[in-house]
């Protein structure tokens, strides 16, 4: 009779080549302990170990379908253009946040200014009483004048505690925006802005904004690598569409002694096998594939018409952020000379008064038109800073124009 034990081991590698083929390299060991007939010691029955090592060597190399670089390497594209819309959308969460940050901050601006003017109001009309009094004491003034006079600064004064709390409104709005909590150390802390508004008039070149705008918006940067998706999807399916046509091929070496090692160093090349050969199918109809790629194209148009409508969406959008700030720029020159206007005449209504050509309600008066008009010119100069902002903002440049700089120690594929 015959009794044998067998034991096998087999390692190897496999590895995909750029071009869509595959070699792989195995190398095997068999360990025989048998009495059979064939071997020497069956006359004592003695088993004998029998070690027997294979060397093999495979590849495969598609001529057809699933050849090239492009298809081989498409999922790895497709990730690198995922990551990379993942980053413009995050990049345009930074931008939103920046940007509200600072409008809030530049009503936080006015809303502290406003409150300085009332301030400054209720300074002069104290002084105007004060003149009033002293004027009444002397019999120059009727006592009408005083009643006059504090009255308008009881007003004044109402007006004071409503800017005073829209000031600590924008305090609040601004700490939200800035993610600080409204309870615990920052809840009361006064926030004193520390730039002040600037007016600085410049050329705005409309072609060269709207380029900028189409060169930098994050949504138009992700509909691009989406289309690129969808096109790297489209010769990935229209390979598929393709027969399969492979040409395959392996060498063997094997070696037979008592010891493993020995059985290594038996390598023979006469004990060696080589083949190479063809494989070819194709599936009858192949429905799948070719409905796959009608779906790809059919994707691609689609995402070519969303493209163009965020092309126009920018260019609009750009448009009237323009239109904003150009807008609020001559509001600015307008309100600051109605605001030097209102001073002129405030000063020479004053010494009207003195002279006995004017009374204090007028002085009143103008002294309210002073306050409104630099309440103006304040609102308007924040106003335009604000469009400033928001230009940059559907720019997408507002990151660059703040030397804002996101790093990412994300994966980076290549």
């Amino acid at each position: 009779g015959e009794d044998a034990e067998l034991q096998e081991v087999s390692f190897g590698v496999q590895q995909l080549t750029p071009y869509g083929g595959t070699y792989e390299v195995e190398v095997s060991g068999l360990r025989e302990d048998t009495n059979r007939r064939l071997t020497p010691n069956f006359a004592t029955g003695d088993p004998v170990e029998v070690y027997t090592t294979e060397f093999r060597l495979g590849f495969t190399q598609p001529i057809l379908r699933d050849f090239g670089a492009d298809v081989t390497r498409n999922q790895i594209h497709i990730a690198q253009n995922n990551l990379t819309i993942s980053n413009e959308a995050f990049r345009q969460q930074v931008i939103d946040s920046t940007s509200q940050v600072q409008q809030i901050y530049w009503e936080l601006v006015f809303s502290r200014q406003d409150l300085q003017v009332r301030l400054q109001q209720l300074d002069l009309a104290e002084q105007l009483l004060a003149r009033v009094r002293r004027q009444v004491e002397v019999g120059t003034l009727a006592p009408i004048e005083v009643l006059q006079a504090e009255t308008e600064i009881a007003r004044i004064n109402e007006q004071i505690i409503i800017a005073a709390n829209a000031v600590r409104d924008a305090e609040d709005r601004l700490k939200r925006a800035m993610h600080l909590s409204l309870v615990g150390e920052f809840a009361d802390v006064e926030i004193l802005p520390t730039d002040p508004p600037a007016y600085s008039p410049t050329q705005i070149d409309q072609a060269a904004e709207i380029r900028q705008a189409l060169e930098q918006r994050p949504d138009l940067k992700q509909a691009k690598l989406t289309l690129d998706n969808q096109n790297i999807t489209l010769v990935f399916n229209q390979n598929q569409v393709l027969p399969t046509l492979d040409i395959a091929g392996s060498l063997r070496f094997n070696g037979i002694s008592d010891t493993f090692g020995d059985s290594l160093g038996e390598f023979d090349t006469k004990r060696r096998e080589f083949a190479v050969g063809l494989v070819f199918s194709y599936p009858l109809g192949n429905r799948r594939a070719k409905g796959q790629v009608r779906q790809s194209r059919l994707a691609i148009r689609q995402q070519l018409l969303r493209i163009k409508e965020l092309e126009e969406n920018a260019m609009e959008e750009v448009r009237r952020a323009m239109r904003g700030v150009r807008a609020s720029s001559e509001l600015v020159q307008a309100t600051r000379a109605a605001s030097r206007l209102a001073q002129k005449q405030l000063e020479a209504e004053e010494k009207k008064l003195k002279v006995g050509l004017a009374t204090v309600f007028t002085v009143l008066e103008f002294q309210e038109d002073l306050a409104v008009e630099r309440s103006n010119e304040i609102r308007s100069l924040t106003r335009f800073l604000q469009a400033r902002v928001n230009l940059e903002a559907v720019k997408s440049t507002l990151l660059q124009v703040n030397d804002i700089v996101i790093e990412s120690n994300g994966p980076q594929l290549r």
